[in-house]
């Protein structure tokens, strides 16, 4: 796993990370989620081993940061890593094919052909989108054993968004499958949750929360219902209101339904279910909040 022991990075008076400490299970695809400036694209610089940080970072108990042994077995990409602007596509890869021992040539020219990149093309002429793309191929091409990917979605059009979503569907199935880990660095979370088995929530520069999808969003009830009958079930089973609208009568909560969903938390589907039970008779419609506004109630500190 990374180890995460008071990690802080400063810009000036701002912390990026503000002495961060969690641990980070390997062989997963995670979502990590925050708002702009919450420290995402600065947490995956941290990880990939290209900032240097206060505190301790580790994968799988050695550091990181200047350590070869560990700095290959990650690749981080994204439209914003610094890739040499005078470089063409196909220089760009070749590097990159030189760089990672477990570079698969054959999947970077599928993937190139998908997204009809072009070879011959110096990167600092490319779109964004373009410019995205590239760091796509590099990232799910290497197969490294951690794969980090900033924006994957950035600045594409709408044939190459479902194109990524195809091959990213099908490349972090096989990540998995084979041990490796995938962390997505998104504001697309309906898009991508099909795609992530768990979600790193970032506010403010500090993980506020790794949690299973699942769990988390199993654990975030929508009630719905008059305001009468909402009342009642909060009085039979009362529960801490994440957020509520309330329209014409009709009440509509977002409701802890007991468990934080945190990594290997059990509690949730137990305490969701005496909730339900708890509905009974009621004119109250009970539903699991997506992760969307599961993430927008829970994903601050």
């Amino acid at each position: 796993m990374f180890h995460l022991d008071n990690v802080t990075r400063t810009y000036g008076q701002t912390r990026a990370l503000d002495a961060v400490t969690c641990d980070i299970p390997l062989g997963r695809v995670y979502g990590l989620i925050g708002a702009n400036g919450a420290g995402k694209t600065t947490l995956l610089r941290a990880l990939a081993g290209q900032l240097p940080t206060e505190g301790r970072l580790t994968l799988d108990g050695e550091p990181v940061r200047d350590n070869q042994r560990a700095l290959d077995r990650i690749i981080l990409a994204g439209a914003d890593v610094p890739y040499p602007g005078e470089m063409s596509v196909r220089t760009l890869l070749d590097l990159a094919a030189s760089r990672w021992s477990t570079w698969d040539a054959d999947y970077a020219r599928h993937l190139q052909d998908v997204f009809a990149l072009d070879r011959k093309a110096r990167f600092d002429t490319l779109s964004r989108g373009n410019k995205t793309l590239v760091g796509v191929v590099m990232g799910l091409a290497a197969r490294a054993d951690v794969t980090l990917l900033d924006e994957p979605y950035l600045g594409l059009d709408a044939r190459n968004r479902e194109n990524l979503y195809r091959e990213l569907l099908d490349e972090t199935t096989r990540a998995t499958d084979a041990g490796r880990t995938v962390v997505i660095s998104t504001h697309q979370v309906e898009d991508a949750s099909l795609l992530l088995d768990a979600v790193i929530l970032i506010d403010r520069g500090d993980v506020v929360r790794i949690a299973d999808v699942e769990a988390l969003t199993s654990s975030t009830v929508v009630a719905t219902g008059t305001v009468g009958a909402v009342d009642d079930l909060l009085a039979r089973a009362p529960r801490t209101v994440l957020r509520e609208d309330t329209v014409a009568g009709a009440r509509r909560v977002v409701l802890d339904a007991g468990g934080a969903g945190d990594t290997g938390d059990a509690g949730a589907a137990v305490s969701a279910a005496a909730l339900l039970h708890a509905s009974e008779g009621l004119d109250v419609r009970l539903e699991d909040a997506g992760l969307e506004e599961t993430v927008l109630v829970r994903g601050t500190r």
